[in-house]
């Protein structure tokens, strides 16, 4: 998901976009309507045509299932559409959860955790620089998400609780002992409740597909 304001020449310019039909190392081209520039959509960058160079600023967003978030966010508001499978369509992958990663970061400060690797461990503390960042995972839905590990300026260090009495995914913070919901960052209880980790823009990729866009980037080992 990108922000499809850009500042072109010092005047704030809203791009209206297509998909160009074309693909550039297996990963689909856009095009702008009002330049006829063509965009990588994976990483917002302008690859060919007037804007060669610009990026699109990529907008923070989760892949999870709806009624997930809807327990997450309760006054969501959904733009309604016809679709196949009912309200909002049905997307069933039958790809093998171990070709997933989560991606973060840009260009050679890229990183990408793969799904394989968190299935066996869903908390996982890291750093890609400049954030001090915790990964996390839903092994029963195979959700991932990033949030900055800082809370007051100050990293906390994070693992995994299981046996909880709710449905959701918890997890601790070393420091305080405090109790999160692993997928909204929000603290239950403990001496930090109803703090809420910062969300970092992160990314569901095919692992095969991120590894022909970030040649340079790094895999969580």
């Amino acid at each position: 998901m990108h922000n499809r304001n850009l500042d072109i020449a010092g005047k704030k310019t809203t791009l209206e976009f297509g998909h160009e039909g074309v693909l550039y190392r297996q990963s689909f081209i856009m095009y702008d309507k009002q330049t006829d520039t063509k965009w990588n959509h994976s990483t917002g960058l302008a690859m060919a045509g007037k804007l060669t160079g610009m990026r699109l600023e990529i907008l923070p967003s989760w892949v999870v299932r709806w009624s997930q978030w809807k327990a997450m966010q309760p006054p969501t508001k959904v733009l309604a559409r016809e679709g196949r499978g009912g309200f909002m369509g049905t997307y069933l992958a039958d790809r093998n959860i171990a070709e997933f990663g989560l991606s973060v970061g840009q260009g050679p400060r890229a990183k990408l955790y793969p799904y394989g690797l968190l299935l066996k461990r869903e908390v996982v503390n890291d750093r890609v620089a400049p954030h001090d960042l915790v990964i996390v995972f839903d092994a029963r839905y195979k959700e991932a998400m990033a949030f900055d590990r800082r809370v007051d300026k100050t990293p906390l260090t994070f693992e995994s609780l299981t046996g909880s009495a709710t449905d959701r995914p918890l997890m601790r913070d070393r420091e305080t002992q405090s109790r999160w919901e692993r997928l909204s960052g929000k603290a239950i209880d403990g001496k930090l409740k109803g703090k809420l980790l910062l969300p970092l823009i992160s990314v569901p990729w095919l692992k095969e597909r991120w590894q022909q866009i970030y040649p340079d980037g790094i895999v969580y080992r």
